[in-house]
């Protein structure tokens, strides 16, 4: 073997060190979440066609909103995703989000706490399973090369499309969605009613420590009974004529 192939071997060595050093001490993903109501509220299926253009007509579009900051942040134990603490508000806002999404990658676990109509609840258990289908679809986001995937909630029957990118050695993602290899750098709900896209991604090189609140306080409940409770509001609303997303996170 001549010099120029062992420098050449060398550089290859170093590089993927530093890559997987960077990715072993973790790092934060920043997100912006918006809310796309005018199409939230259109797609109510108690709603004429007329109803829907009056909303449209009425109602604009949500371009002066800005959406909210959200900060995932993580390292090889697990990661942590909530709204990110602001100084100030302007603009319009939609309120604090109380949901804070954390994982435990050595025991696979949640310890998620999630608000609901007004009460707080803390799952603990498996991290959840999604069914994903994964399409031959590329584009960029925050720099990275994103290959598409698809799922569907069955809470909301709704499709919900992630952009992912294997660059990013974590199987994780915002609102807690992961299973896919790499990160989630994008997702789209229902065809734009919410889009969350990473607008950052940040790598640290000392030890990133990750930002657990010191104390849960909520009524312990199985994803599945949560599930139950936000579904029965959902039926309960659209039988009523009233949009559900008013009163819980969509």
């Amino acid at each position: 073997m001549n010099s120029t192939s062992c420098r050449k071997i060398l550089a290859i060595f170093i590089m993927v060190f530093v890559v997987l050093n960077s990715y072993g001490q973790g790092g934060i993903i920043t997100y912006n979440k918006k809310y796309y109501w005018v199409n939230i509220a259109s797609k109510m299926p108690f709603l004429s066609v007329e109803e829907r253009d009056r909303i449209r007509l009425t109602w604009g579009t949500d371009e002066n909103y800005k959406g909210e900051e959200y900060l995932l942040t993580f390292n090889n134990a697990g990661s942590v995703y909530s709204m990110k603490e602001k100084e100030e508000n302007y603009g319009y806002s939609w309120g604090e989000d109380e949901d804070v999404f954390i994982r435990n990658f050595e025991t696979r676990t949640t310890n998620d706490r999630r608000e609901l109509l007004g009460k707080l609840y803390l799952i603990e258990e498996e991290i959840p399973r999604f069914k994903w289908k994964i399409l031959n679809e590329l584009k960029e986001v925050a720099g990275y090369v994103c290959m598409k995937a698809e799922t569907r909630d069955t809470v909301y029957d709704i499709v919900i499309t992630a952009w992912f990118t294997d660059k990013i050695q974590l199987s994780g993602g915002p609102e807690g969605f992961g299973g896919l290899p790499g990160a989630i750098l994008e997702l789209n709900y229902n065809n734009d009613d919410i889009h969350i896209v990473a607008s950052k991604v940040e790598f640290k090189d000392e030890a990133i420590k990750l930002p657990i609140p010191k104390k849960l306080k909520g009524k312990k409940l199985s994803y599945q009974e949560y599930n139950s409770k936000k579904k029965k509001h959902i039926t309960l609303s659209i039988a009523g004529r009233r949009n559900p997303y008013w009163d819980i996170r969509y």
